[in-house]
């Protein structure tokens, strides 16, 4: 045991210190310290690391979140390119159904309010307006996709139907086939030649040597050569029953197996075979009967007319 003994004339007698005792209090008062020390720093270690990992919890429900956003986003930009890829469609069928109208209204004299498509018709209403879902502005394109090819389909019936018409038209014998006026009817006449009465089975048109001769609608050239009285004679087959005969020609501009258009050149005029002078001869045949030919001219619209 270690004593130290102070001597002072501030006091009264000699007073003795134990060094032992006294170390052992400091040696616990440290202890005491660096276990308080511990304890706070373990705590503050805790509360880091717990607070470190909310966090990193935290964080990864932003990147998920924020994934999820994009995904949603991506979604949405496809079904938004997906529409406007259709609108464009839409817009695209719309630019041909009218242009098809159109062609129709003229083929057919129909109203052309009818097939504009470009011209929005008026709507109006008092009921309260609702916003539209991303469903149902889908599902409503999707009708409006099927309404519109519903109507193309239509539309190019029609059009096959209109021209199916045309066609038929084109092949009756209405176009004139020649510019000069007609200078012998159809019927009972004078035979300009042999004299005496005798049927003729054409309508003659004044012409000079040379002038064009064209068919009188679309159809096949059956025959191109010689006939007697006839002479250089062209015969068109329009594959209805109709066939048109043109005679006296001085020349062919088509052959056997060509495929004429209505008003096509097919001869220039002349005076071969029995014949007083140039002129076109041309004659009109339903199911192998010879017909006036001035009943189609007339109801094409043609009139007599001078050179």
């Amino acid at each position: 045991m270690l004593n130290v003994i102070l001597v002072s004339k501030h006091l009264k007698a000699p007073k003795k210190i134990n060094l032992a005792e006294r170390r052992t209090a400091a040696t616990f008062a440290g202890a005491a310290v660096l276990l308080l020390s511990a304890v706070f720093g373990l705590g503050f270690a805790a509360n880091s690391v717990f607070g470190n990992l909310q966090v990193a919890q935290l964080k990864s429900r932003v990147a998920e979140q924020d994934r999820l956003i994009a995904e949603l986003r991506a979604d949405n930009q496809r079904d938004m390119n997906a529409m406007a890829l259709r609108l464009a469609e839409l817009q695209a069928q719309a630019n041909r159904l009218n242009a098809l109208g159109i062609r129709l209204t003229r083929d057919s004299k129909l109203s052309g309010g009818e097939f504009n498509f470009e011209r929005v018709p008026g709507a109006g209403g008092d009921e309260t307006a609702e916003d539209v879902s991303a469903a149902e502005l889908k599902a409503s394109l999707k009708q409006v996709s099927a309404e519109f090819e519903a109507s193309s389909q239509q539309l190019s019936v029609l059009e096959s139907m209109l021209f199916e018409q045309e066609l038929e038209l084109k092949s009756q014998p209405t176009t004139r086939p020649s510019d000069g006026f007609v200078t012998s009817g159809f019927g009972y006449r004078m035979h300009p030649i042999l004299g005496g009465r005798a049927h003729h089975n054409g309508i003659d048109f004044d012409a000079n040597t040379g002038d064009p001769v064209r068919s009188a609608g679309n159809g096949l050239v059956k025959y191109a050569g010689w006939k007697n009285g006839f002479g250089n004679v062209v015969e068109i087959d329009h594959q209805n029953g109709y066939v048109t005969v043109y005679a006296h020609n001085s020349a062919f501009t088509v052959k056997e197996g060509d495929v004429v258009r209505a008003g096509q050149m097919v001869a220039k005029a002349g005076s071969t075979g029995r014949s007083t002078g140039p002129h076109v001869h041309f004659e009109v045949h339903k199911d192998g009967r010879a017909v006036n030919p001035r009943a189609f001219l007339d109801a094409s619209g043609w009139a007599d007319r001078a050179k």
